[in-house]
């Protein structure tokens, strides 16, 4: 089995392809998904699936939602499996959005794809990835770097990662470790309230994980 997930107006042969509820889009000309479902509350049996994809997805996620997005298809993934993930390029479409030689027009073209498109509550973008920066956090979840790609499309600017599963499949209190461990890159200092924000981090991810339950 593989997922094909936000899939949009997007229909991959091959694939389940799975989406919001169309009551949650709001532009939405065609709809193609093979299921509607919330995909912080997807479930599969551990070992059962051979490729999780996703394109212009994943940054709509906050940091302990990816993180613990992340474990979940570690466990669904047969070793070996795929995840293939593309978002928007930070670094490049960063400089875009602040180049004086691109014109006020691409500027705003470039600012909408690091923040998002706004038309709904989920429109919004919670990370800026690059290579370097989504290859260690696919690493750091038991993930080996198989092709890394490009693209531009319309002024915007996108990097595409191809990973996969190594190894035994890691327990829940390692996955939960690793990603305490990416998540402490983004402490300010050890003090007492960075502390605090840290366990609230390590809460919305446990509220991911325990929510992807057998229904």
């Amino acid at each position: 089995m593989k997922l094909h997930l936000g899939c949009g107006q997007r229909y991959l042969k091959g694939y389940v392809n799975i989406d919001y509820p169309p009551s949650e889009h709001t532009v939405m000309e065609t709809l193609v998904a093979d299921r509607y479902e919330n995909i912080l509350e997807l479930y599969f049996e551990a070992g059962s699936i051979d490729e999780v994809r996703l394109h212009h997805v994943f940054e709509h996620f906050s940091r302990p939602q990816a993180c613990a997005l992340l474990s979940n298809w570690h466990v669904w993934l047969k070793e070996g499996g795929i995840l293939d993930i593309e978002v928007p390029d930070f670094e490049r479409t960063g400089r875009a959005a602040l180049s004086r030689l691109k014109s006020s027009k691409a500027r705003f073209v470039a600012l909408r794809h690091l923040f998002g498109s706004h038309e709904a509550h989920w429109a919004v973008h919670y990370e800026g990835y690059s290579f370097r920066i989504l290859t260690q956090l696919l690493k750091n979840f038991g993930f080996a770097i198989k092709e890394k790609k490009r693209n531009a499309w319309r002024g915007t600017y996108n990097i595409e990662v191809i990973a996969a599963k190594r190894g035994k499949t890691l327990t829940p209190v390692e996955l939960e470790a690793r990603a305490r461990n990416w998540m402490t890159n983004f402490m300010v200092d050890d003090s007492s309230s960075e502390k605090l924000l840290l366990e609230a981090w390590m809460n919305k991810y446990r509220e991911v994980i325990g929510s992807s339950k057998p229904k």
